[in-house]
């Protein structure tokens, strides 16, 4: 299934209610970024898939535990990702490879949707270009094959039970607190840091355009 397979929908006052019109309207905001196009080092650009799905026309996430004896953010919930390459031309092409690596699901199935806002992961001091893309056929995660060495198990969540409010938690660096939000999925699956930044950003952009064509 194509994203052009969905036509437009009538959109409903509570976006939740038609949740594939948020890929109607990130597609339609598309725009491609070039790592030349990016301010910073090199060494610390990396970038993100946010890889939404389809299921009886129910809409997925899927994310990625990653290894516990991952140098950077072990045992953390992420999207897949990682640090540019030489020879990647910008965030798509990394976001794509690493998702490929990490998740054993080709690239070539996935139609690039637009670049989210790009976050700073603080423990590493990355900054992370999320790229959201929609994978054009329906996928069973008892059917993939994921990196063993990167990553520990591949989770899927329906976008509707996700797209709420997280609860918010206090975070302690350098001396000052901070508030960042958390979301908890079927009790064990718990999301936060750079993760939950960008899902917080996308919820809170679709709430804003609730009952409106435009584009995020």
């Amino acid at each position: 299934m194509a994203l052009s397979d969905f036509t437009p929908m009538k959109i409903l006052n509570d976006w939740r209610s038609a949740p594939l019109e948020i890929l109607s309207k990130i597609h339609c905001g598309a725009s491609r970024r070039t790592w030349r196009d990016v301010p910073g080092p090199s060494e610390r650009q990396s970038a993100v898939l946010v890889p939404f799905f389809t299921r009886r026309d129910d809409l997925f996430l899927l994310f990625v535990e990653r290894s516990f004896s991952l140098r950077r953010h072990p045992g953390q919930i992420a999207f897949p990702g990682g640090v540019r390459e030489e020879g990647d031309l910008g965030p798509e092409e990394t976001a794509l490879r690493e998702f490929e690596e990490e998740t054993g699901i080709s690239s070539d199935s996935v139609e690039i949707l637009g670049a989210l806002q790009e976050e700073r992961a603080y423990s590493s001091d990355f900054l992370l270009y999320p790229v959201a893309g929609f994978i054009d056929r329906e996928i069973s995660i008892s059917d993939l094959v994921p990196d063993p060495v990167e990553v520990k198990r591949l989770i899927e969540v329906p976008f509707r039970e996700i797209a709420v409010n997280p609860r918010m938690e206090n975070f302690v660096r350098g001396g000052d607190s901070f508030q960042y939000p958390v979301f908890l999925v079927d009790g064990d699956v718990r999301i936060w840091g750079a993760t939950a930044w960008i899902l917080w950003r996308l919820i809170q952009k679709l709430e804003e355009g609730s009952g409106s064509p435009e584009c995020l």
